[in-house]
């Protein structure tokens, strides 16, 4: 058990300095003798918490955490780990003293439910009655969602100070678990903004990403596992195994007052039908108490589904996901008014929207109210049924190691991998998963295939088995419309997620049970390829570009200062065949050890031959300077700055002011993320309504977007990704044309993974497969193409759609998609889909990195090789 802090925190006279801020005027009473009051929240933040232009700020709400905790029996207060910044990320644990006196024994009671092999009913209907269920409580996911960050200081105090009979049948029956925010950092910084901005005519919403890399995607990286509050998050209901998970949002204003469950169609076939519907009772019993209390305008079963785990990893593990949404204040804590005077959103009652909202104002402390009721609505439901929640719970996980007909057996990961990195990559997501993974210790045999020892077993009938399925296979997203004939009904998010091809993973499904020897892998680790002896002065190394780890070994040349070339042709040396995009590297002690390190990291193999071969190549130029644009709250971006980092890509930021000068002095390739409009670019951020720390946002101007064109027509390379290609469009006046209806009727692709071919002797695509599927979503387009270099395109024909949704399809017949564009001295590559996005999509990234590097290369010719390459 881990340490948890209570009572001895903080000395004496640092608890009285914390009982109230300085800025409240107010002190705190004590006696010699009586035991601490616990201060309420309106005492120790100086006003009620959702008052009319008032937040409080995270740092004053952690103090408060950490005395309620320090006075209370009943409250833990933990830092599990650090945020993207460094900060602390805090866990309060809140139940009876006796419950958390035998934490241990719950989580024990818990695993055991969690994995019932073995188990009998009878022996499960004991544990249950023994247990605790427990129930995780997430705020401030979104940090301008303001109000469920404000709600959980009242929500904790109620459950250490009240006395009456549900808050007591809530602390004795319950462990919950409350991560007051999941963003913190973002927590921090748009509270420190509006009140930085307070009685100025600036905005008062922080205008940039409210995650260091990610901002409002940090709820939709709930299989990939890249940002460390996810991290942090998953761990803790990997510890825990939770029966119940409330994440507390805010929507628009405009609408409904409040979502909670049951969900629009659909559901994620993998999720347990006992998920699903413990899920639809518990959010009918917090529509029940709001309406009760004559809280009105609550919604169910609209705009939000239960389809992808980017957002729900719980319920591949057994916990409902209840989803809590409600309206939004205007300006973040200021009363939001219908512009017409009369009722707020529609007016229409319905099956699933029982009592329309009848007044025309809608404000901060509204929202701490209905989310308050929502939660301990849900929390005395699991607490007055708290053995039949663990006994359910049980169910779903006996349904897991038990799957019945109509099943894979499982799912093969041949040893023999194109790109052990991405293979590494997919068993590790896995694994952070709680899958479990075996690995052959011998050859076998399964569906009449031979497999090589050291391929990898993934077995269906196990206690996560649905997490790997619904990662592992292909989405059949179905075609749902408004009504018949009618619009696509949009899903909330997107439609696919198939590891295997975005990773460019082989997996096969086995349908039927086979025997293998094999041995249970706890942590897995990249492959180990023997690193080769140094090839002699007029030798070379040579890396394959098959993997995506390759912008790796770029990269960390490039730092080193070591010389490198890229084959332009097959060509044949060592005993092997390499394919175009093949790194050459000079044979130096530097180039050694910067292949040594980033082989160890990824598992891919490092090869060296005596003498350098002679086949046409291009000379990457020495430390090519990388600059990606900055746009303000640009998610695209924010997910590609994490990528180049964990790639050690070294770049900069490009941001307004670097358009005042000469960019070709500054970068040789520029990558524009998706989300850059010209508009963007041009105006930028309003200087009127933000301050000068700003400015790098503010806009270029003409004059920086005529310098932008000249950067390209004088040398420079320009990447355009997604609507950005728009954007590139306008610039330079690119000879392509949009190929797609505008019309969701004719097509519609709401984020799905579709088939492409590409032309591999090109340099954006050395290393793909030549039908390497692509992510496509719903502002991304395909192309006619008058000029340029075609990279990849759609099928003349057949099949377009490889995974999730697609609605004609029959119109990217033959469509470009990556196109090359030579404008003056300068070369632009437009990508019609992105190639990163989220960073789910991970083989394409290739296309990304080759053309950074391409652009600014040279041409060596075969006799020349060897001399470019050492330097002669």
């Amino acid at each position: 058990m881990r340490n948890w802090t209570r009572r001895g925190l903080l000395p004496a006279a640092a608890l009285l300095a914390l009982a109230l801020p300085v800025s409240s005027g107010l002190v705190p009473s004590s006696t010699a003798h009586a035991a601490p009051r616990v201060t309420t929240p309106e005492q120790f933040f100086g006003f009620t918490l959702g008052s009319e232009g008032r937040l409080a700020r995270w740092a004053d709400m952690v103090r408060y955490y950490k005395l309620v905790a320090d006075r209370s029996e009943r409250v833990l207060y933990q830092e599990i780990g650090k945020t993207a910044t460094g900060k602390p990320f805090p866990v309060l644990t809140v139940s009876s003293p006796a419950n958390l006196a035998k934490l241990d024994r719950i989580k024990q009671i818990n695993r055991r439910l969690a994995d019932p092999r073995g188990l009998t009913e009878a022996q499960a209907r004991k544990l249950a009655a023994e247990g605790r269920p427990v129930y995780l409580l997430e705020a401030a996911i979104h940090s301008t969602e303001v109000g469920t960050a404000q709600v959980i200081p009242n929500i904790l105090h109620r459950l250490v100070d009240e006395k009456s009979t549900t808050v007591t049948e809530i602390l004795d029956n319950i462990v919950l678990l409350i991560i007051p925010a999941q963003s913190p950092d973002g927590t921090e910084w748009v509270g420190d903004y509006f009140h930085q901005t307070a009685g100025t005519t600036y905005a008062r919403t922080y205008p940039d990403l409210y995650q260091k890399y990610i901002g409002h995607d940090d709820n939709r990286d709930w299989f990939m596992f890249t940002q460390p509050e996810t991290k942090l998050s998953v761990a803790l209901q990997n510890d825990w195994k939770p029966q119940v998970v409330q994440n507390l949002h805010q929507m628009g204003s405009g609408g409904a007052r409040i979502f909670i469950p049951p969900y629009l169609s659909p559901n994620d076939p993998n999720i347990d039908p006992i998920t699903v519907q413990q899920t639809n009772s518990l959010g009918m019993e917090m529509s029940r108490s709001l309406t009760a209390e004559g809280k009105k305008g609550v919604t169910w079963g609209s705009t939000y589904d239960y389809w992808t785990p980017s957002r729900q990893y719980m319920t591949y593990h057994g916990a409902p996901r209840i989803l809590v949404e409600a309206a939004s204040a205007r300006d973040l804590a200021y009363t939001y008014t219908s512009s017409n005077g009369g009722p707020i959103g529609p007016q229409q009652p319905d099956t699933n929207f029982i009592e329309p909202y009848d007044q025309s104002s809608w404000s901060l402390a509204q929202i701490v109210d209905y989310l308050d009721t929502t939660v301990f609505a849900g929390l005395s439901n699991v607490a007055k049924y708290r053995a039949e929640w663990l006994f359910n719970f049980y169910r779903t996980q006996r349904n897991a190691v038990n799957p019945g007909a109509g099943k894979p057996y499982g799912y093969i990961v041949p040893a023999d991998q194109r790109d052990p990195f991405a293979t590494y990559e997919l068993l590790t997501v896995l694994r952070t998963g709680e899958v479990e993974i075996e690995q052959a210790t011998a050859p076998f045999t399964a569906n009449g295939k031979r497999y090589d020892a050291g391929s990898w077993i993934i077995r269906y009938a196990q206690p996560y088995g649905r997490f790997a399925k619904t990662l592992l296979e292909v989405q059949h997203y179905p075609d749902l419309r408004e009504y018949p004939g009618g619009p696509p009904q949009s899903p909330y998010d997107v439609t696919a997620q198939t590891l295997p091809m975005l990773l460019g993973v082989r997996v096969d499904t086995v349908a039927q049970p086979f025997s293998a020897s094999t041995t249970q892998i706890r942590t897995v680790r990249p492959a180990s390829p023997p690193f080769p002896a140094q090839p002699g002065a007029r030798g070379a190394y040579l890396v394959g570009p098959e993997s995506y780890g390759t912008a790796m070994f770029i990269a960390a040349l490039q730092k080193a200062g070591v010389r490198t070339l890229r084959a332009s042709a097959e060509f044949s040396s060592g005993g092997r065949a390499h394919a175009p995009g093949t790194l050459i590297v000079e044979p130096t002690a530097e180039a050694r050890a910067a292949l040594r390190e980033v082989s160890r990291k990824t598992g891919v193999p490092v090869h060296a031959v005596g003498q350098a071969p002679r086949v046409a190549a291009e000379r990457l130029k020495d430390g090519t300077r990388i600059g990606l644009y900055r746009g303000i709250n640009n998610i695209p971006g924010g997910w590609m700055k994490w990528l180049f980092e964990q790639y050690g890509i070294g770049f900069t930021e490009v941001v307004a002011d670097d358009f005042t000068g000469d960019l070709n002095a500054k970068y040789d390739t520029i990558v524009l993320p998706a989300g850059i409009s010209r508009n963007d670019l041009v105006a930028g951020l309003n200087r009127d309504r933000y301050p000068a720390e700003w400015s790098w946002a503010y806009g270029v101007g003409e004059a920086g977007w005529a310098e932008l064109r000249r950067f390209v027509e004088d040398g420079g390379t320009l990447l355009a990704i997604g609507d950005s290609v728009a954007t590139a469009r306008q610039l330079a006046n690119l000879p392509i044309t949009p190929a797609l209806p505008s019309d969701e009727h004719e097509f519609y692709s709401p984020g799905s993974i579709l088939s492409q071919r590409f032309d591999t002797s090109d340099p954006v695509a050395w290393g793909m497969r030549p039908d390497t599927p692509v992510w496509f979503g719903e502002n991304d387009q395909a192309y006619t193409v008058s000029a340029g270099d075609v990279v990849s395109s759609f099928p003349e024909s057949g099949e377009q759609l490889q995974s999730g949704w697609l609605i004609g399809g029959e119109h990217l017949n033959g469509k470009a998609n990556v196109v090359k564009h030579r404008v003056g001295a300068g070369l632009i590559v437009t990508f019609g889909s992105e190639p990163t996005f989220r960073t789910w999509s991970r083989d394409p990234s290739k296309l990304l990195f080759n053309a950074i590097y391409h652009g600014p290369s040279t041409s060596v010719q075969p006799s020349a090789v060897p001399a470019a390459l050492l330097g002669g």
